[in-house]
This record gives structure tokens, sequence and C-alpha cells, in this order.
């Protein structure tokens, strides 16, 4: 176990799946002190199995982003770490995508993460561990094509974030980006449809991915750990891509 960790009081956004409940389940393993928010029930269960207290809310509405970081912080008894994992994925060429799905892709996915990260620093600046880390993706460092309006708003959070980081740094809270490239969750069905399928994305990943594979969730969490960790108190306003070797 990582000392460094223990009872350290983390809230998650987006920790009902993927990426979300594996970095739930590592923070868990090091004795971390959790609440777990979702949109969907299911993060009922994956707080259940991490000894977390589970909250539910959707991050895009600003009465439900303020109140599940009030409830979090309640929970806890104050707050070291937020960490915002929910997103969603809309694809389509620039040409296909309608102002709805634009909207929803920059509520979710850029609004949310500013919302929590607005209602938690107050609670943050309290801490002596204050961090943030905001989940992108490698779309908002490379884009692609049938994604630009996903892409659009991840970089927007990377932006956000790196501005958000110097803004934070007198108080000493740092503020980091993780930037995920091919994940084997259910999130990336749309873009594995558009692209042409499990085939087409399978030949895509053996031959575009240094390392040969798509991530599990599992590679993806140390990061979020190490972050938290007292380790990285001198990293900040960085974006990591944890991608397999895709973005050099």
């Amino acid at each position: 176990m990582n000392h460094d960790l223990e009872n350290l009081r983390v809230a998650i956004i987006g920790a009902a799946t993927g990426i979300g409940r594996a970095v739930a389940e590592g923070f868990a393993a090091h004795g971390a002190r959790l609440a777990l928010a979702d949109l969907s029930p299911a993060v009922t269960e994956t707080a259940r199995a991490t000894g977390a207290t589970a909250i539910t809310g959707d991050v895009a509405q600003e009465q439900d982003a303020t109140r599940m970081v009030a409830e979090a912080v309640a929970a806890l008894g104050g707050l070291d770490v937020l960490i915002n994992v929910a997103g969603v994925q809309i694809v389509g060429e620039a040409t296909e995508t309608t102002i709805a799905d634009w909207d929803r892709l920059m509520a979710i996915n850029l609004r949310g993460p500013f919302l929590t990260c607005r209602a938690a620093i107050p609670h943050l600046a309290q801490s002596t561990r204050g961090a943030i880390l905001n989940t992108a993706s490698i779309a908002g460092l490379r884009g692609g094509p049938g994604g630009t309006a996903y892409a659009a708003s991840k970089g927007g959070l990377i932006a956000f974030s790196t501005a958000l980081a110097l803004e934070l740094a007198p108080r000493r809270i740092t503020v980091n980006t993780i930037c995920p490239g091919w994940v084997d969750t259910g999130f990336n069905a749309p873009i594995i449809s558009h692209l042409g399928g499990a085939e087409t994305h399978a030949r895509l990943v053996a031959e575009g991915v240094p390392l040969g594979r798509q991530a599990a969730p599992v590679d993806i969490a140390p990061t979020y750990l190490f972050l938290a960790s007292m380790g990285a108190r001198y990293i900040t306003a960085k974006a990591m891509a944890i991608d397999g070797g895709l973005v050099s």
C-alpha cells in the first residue's frame, strides 16, 4: 500500500464505469477516502465495491455540479483531490455536427469540469494536498477526422486546466490533465463505428500504436494516483498523454 494516499479525501466525478471506476479502485486499494459521483445509477455499485460514498447528478447542470461537490465535501469532511472523468463522445464530420451535439459535448466535457472545479477550489485551498486532475484525450492534443467537436471540447479542457494551474499555483493547488489514447471501454464505441468497425479499429491500433495494443482502464489509473501523491507536488499545468506512444 502507498501510505502517501491513505486517508486522502478524493472526489471522482464520473466514477461509475471505465477509467473512472478503475481510478476509484486504485485509490481505494491505497486507503484513500472516496466520494464518487455520476449521472449513472451504476455509481452506487462502484461505491459499494470501493467503500465510498455514492452521489448522483448531472455534471453539466450548475446546480447538480455544485451540489455533488458539496455532498462530497460533507461526506469526506473536506477535500484534497478533485478528479473529473465524466465525458461524452459524439462523432461526425464538422458539416454533420448539429448545434445540439456541439452544445452537449461542450456542456459535459468542458462546462462540467469548470463547474466542479469552481465549486471545489475553496475547499482544496484549505488542504495541504490540493490537486485537480481533469480527463481530456489525445484528441485534444492532435485532433482527428470525425471528431472535430469532441476534439474541441477536450482541447478546451486542456487549455482551461493549464490556465487554472497558473491561477491556483499561489494557493499551492496543482492542476494537471490526463490525455488517454485508445482505451478498451464502451466509451469509444461511437468513433470505432465511425472508423469502420472493430476490425478496422484493431488494425489501426496494431499499426498506429507503438506499443501495439490499446490500454485497459487499469493502465490509465496509476497516473491519477501518482499525480495525487506527494511525489507529484512539483508537477502542475501539464497535459499528460497516456497512449502507448501515439503522441510524441
